[in-house]
């Protein structure tokens, strides 16, 4: 315990500050896709079938850097398993606090002949930052920027 402590503390500021947030968001996130329907706060990730220009700078590939690390980590200790939804929603309200702008794609995809699955991505311009893993899999049907 007492070395996931000293292991925190070590974290540079910045780090330790997109650590925190992200935490925060996978959070609020988790209450969101597990308990309220989509409808209800669809407008909280942004304009739906809108696609903002996106550009990123080399600063801000440092922060989208930090985030999937600390996703990484965090992923690692949470009781729960993180959906690619829940890191989706986290990563762009993360990066929001950055000027980072990002789209969330949502896609799906016929598994046999009468279950679909889904997935979730987040991207920046060309810039992956979640859900890239099998999103090529995946019909996209609608997108929040």
């Amino acid at each position: 315990m007492f070395k996931k402590i000293k292991k925190y503390y070590s974290i540079d500021q910045t780090e330790r500050k997109i650590l925190n947030r992200t935490f925060f968001w996978l959070v609020y996130a988790f209450v969101l896709v597990r308990f309220i329907p989509l409808r209800w706060f669809s407008s909280l990730l942004g304009k739906f079938n809108y696609q903002a220009e996106e550009k990123i700078d080399e600063r801000q590939m440092q922060h989208i850097i930090l985030f999937r690390k600390n996703l990484r980590r965090l992923k690692k200790v949470l009781p729960w398993q993180v959906k690619c939804f829940e890191e989706a929603i986290a990563g762009k309200k993360v990066l929001i606090n950055y000027d980072i702008k990002a789209t969330l794609y949502l896609g799906v995809a016929k598994e046999g002949e009468q279950n679909l699955k889904a997935h979730a991505w987040l991207k920046s311009g060309a810039q992956f930052i979640t859900g890239e893993r099998g999103y090529k899999n995946y019909t996209v049907v609608g997108f929040y920027s």
